[in-house]
């Protein structure tokens, strides 16, 4: 088993990954954070494995044999004396390895936050009230244009200063998600990347990077708002799924890393369904 950085013609591989809903288990996942967490894969004829170098830690083996592919990822730790651990395991699955004998931890900050794509457009029901004021709001105060976000957006993108630094005060981390956001545009044509900008007397205020992966899952890669306009985030993020994800069953939105602003943030927004991860470990 060698393990090696992924490539664009490694994306076939990911297909069985994407019934597991969770971020990490798609190709654009690997490609977008091979530079910074430096995560590799190795192919066999068993399954596909992901290793993230930062967190030492292996994904959960994409396969349709999973007593032999932890069969065979033991070997290899054990062979290379590489840590044998698994993270961002989903609870299904993670409670099936639990029956197996291994020792599974619940990792709340890293659960994903999955909505209904139409609910995201018509925000309706009293409990998103303040969503739909919010917005009308912004487009009473503003002169606004909302528009598709392509490649030749990226000088724009990048020159945002306002947006890295505002959720970010690691400048590691600004930097790893600039670095991601490079791979965005690097890669948007073959993995099928779509983006919304809104623009303020023609500046560019707030974006949002996301993925159709297919009818029944759609992932939010990046979204990026200036605050200094009041409902801004509220009038992207509605913009966005109006734009593409009317027809999409789930939208995941990442995790809240334990931020208690995003949490409820992306609490407020009322997931139709959280994706339990967790760590696995021997006992």
């Amino acid at each position: 088993m060698i393990f090696r950085k992924p490539t664009l013609e490694d994306q076939p591989c990911f297909s069985v990954g994407s019934s597991l809903l969770a971020y990490e288990y798609q190709f654009s996942y690997c490609m977008l954070w091979t530079e910074t967490d430096h995560i590799t894969i190795a192919k066999t004829d068993t399954a596909l494995y992901v290793h993230n170098q930062v967190e030492d830690a292996f994904l959960y083996p994409i396969t349709n044999d999973i007593d032999k592919a932890m069969t065979e990822l033991h070997a290899y730790c054990n062979e290379t004396g590489t840590r044998f651990a698994l993270e961002c395991v989903p609870k299904e699955q993670a409670e099936q390895l639990e029956l197996k004998g291994y020792h599974i931890e619940h990792t709340r900050n890293l659960d994903d936050y999955l909505y209904n794509g139409l609910k995201l457009v018509t925000l309706s029901g009293k409990h998103l009230q303040s969503k739909r004021n919010h917005i009308s709001q912004f487009k009473r105060d503003y002169p606004y244009e909302i528009l598709p976000l392509t490649k030749t957006d990226i000088p724009d993108v990048m020159a945002l200063d306002w947006c890295w630094m505002q959720d970010n005060t690691d400048d590691k981390e600004t930097e790893e998600e600039r670095v991601a956001i490079r791979q965005a545009f690097k890669y948007w044509d073959e993995i099928g990347f779509l983006g919304t900008a809104i623009k303020i007397d023609n500046k560019l205020v707030a974006f949002c990077i996301g993925q159709i992966i297919d009818k029944k899952l759609a992932i939010s890669h990046f979204e990026k708002a200036d605050t200094a306009f009041m409902g801004i985030y509220s009038v992207i993020n509605q913009a966005y799924a109006d734009m593409y994800l009317a027809d999409i069953e789930y939208v995941n939105r990442q995790e809240d890393v334990g931020l208690e602003g995003l949490r409820k943030s992306k609490l407020s927004y009322h997931p139709v369904m959280m994706v339990e991860k967790y760590n696995v470990t021997e006992q």
